[in-house]
């Protein structure tokens, strides 16, 4: 059987210190030069040396995994969430477990326990409940975590988020000077999650002191179109008010924007749409939807940042870490 080389034998050869392997193989590159990086990398392909992680976890008490639980795996967002944290975690010598809670808190507490019996050094977190004291058990155990685009009360972890109260009070502001004077948000249930409240809040605050009607639509899974559909015309008279939609993530918008079409109704003629999109669907429909474009890419990125600084105990921000969006104006509103 072929011996497997050491760390010392890669450093022989590229002609560098052990030390200077082993925080390449770790992934601390903050006091090494770019030209012992690719030496380094190419004696690793030539010879193909493989890190025994194994061995490694045994002697550091650390295992290279992070766990990763998003609230419901087929959004596009968390596919961008998940490659934005990798990208990052890659360069650092770790890998990620990605875990699907699918909206269930059930199943997202059997999954984070999981993640704890795999003692993973620690976790990125898209939380189901609001409530803090329903991750007693994560704080527990001492598991470094970040909590990614919603938010738990109170604060105990960093998050990573955007300014979702800002941009949703920005774009029915855009609204109301527009004319529309009813706001019809569409989600599913606000109560189950405080980054929809935040957004519905918003458009409240921004209707306040005008004569801007706000409504909200509930929806879920089974909820059929021909009630949404019943509901859209009893809370615009039929589409006699001028009348706006906000939806608000991007599984919503594309359910609503396939209503519409279904029965009949013209955007922007009949009605104007908005959302708060998770990913660049609002581009490619017809009208163009003018939207929030959220960066999931960014955030994954800013949230495995702030992991590893933990790991190497760096200073921590107490208050969320807002990740920049954009308000596209595109050709789904009329004046």
């Amino acid at each position: 059987m072929k011996k497997r080389l050491t760390i010392s034998e890669i450093a022989k050869i590229a002609g560098v210190s052990t030390a200077t392997v082993s925080r390449y193989l770790n992934g601390h590159f903050e006091k090494m030069s770019d030209e012992t990086r690719v030496k380094v990398q190419q004696v690793i392909n030539d010879t193909g040396y493989h890190i025994n992680r194994q061995a490694q976890s045994l002697k550091n008490q650390t295992t290279h995994l992070i766990g990763m639980v998003v609230a419901d795996i087929e959004n596009i967002f968390s596919s961008i969430l998940f490659k934005g944290a990798d990208k990052v975690f890659e360069q650092h010598g770790y890998q990620i477990l990605l875990m699907n809670s699918d909206n269930s808190g059930d199943r997202e507490h059997e999954q984070l326990q999981r993640l704890l019996d795999l003692q993973v050094d620690g976790i990125i977190l898209q939380p189901i409940h609001r409530e803090a004291a329903s991750y007693q058990f994560i704080k527990d155990a001492d598991t470094p975590t970040i909590i990614v685009d919603r938010k738990i009360t109170p604060q105990i972890w960093p998050e990573v988020t955007t300014d979702n109260y800002g941009y949703s009070k920005a774009l029915s502001a855009l609204t109301i000077r527009m004319g529309y004077k009813r706001i019809i948000t569409i989600s599913e249930p606000l109560a189950d999650n405080e980054v929809r409240m935040d957004r519905y809040q918003a458009v409240q605050d921004a209707a306040k002191g005008t004569d801007v009607i706000v409504d909200s639509i509930e929806i879920t899974e089974n909820t059929s179109d021909d009630l949404i559909y019943n509901q859209i015309m009893e809370k615009t008279d039929s589409l006699k008010a001028k009348t706006v939609v906000y939806a608000l993530k991007g599984t919503v918008l594309m359910r609503v924007r396939k209503l519409l079409s279904k029965f009949h109704i013209l955007i922007p003629k009949d009605i104007g749409v908005t959302a708060f999109d998770d990913w660049d669907w609002a581009q490619l429909m017809q009208p163009e939807i003018t939207t929030i474009q959220q960066n999931p890419k960014k955030m994954g990125q800013k949230s495995a940042e702030l992991l590893i600084n933990i790991f190497g105990n760096q200073p921590i921000p107490e208050n969320p870490v807002l990740v920049e969006s954009e308000l596209k104006i595109r050709n789904s509103l009329i004046d």
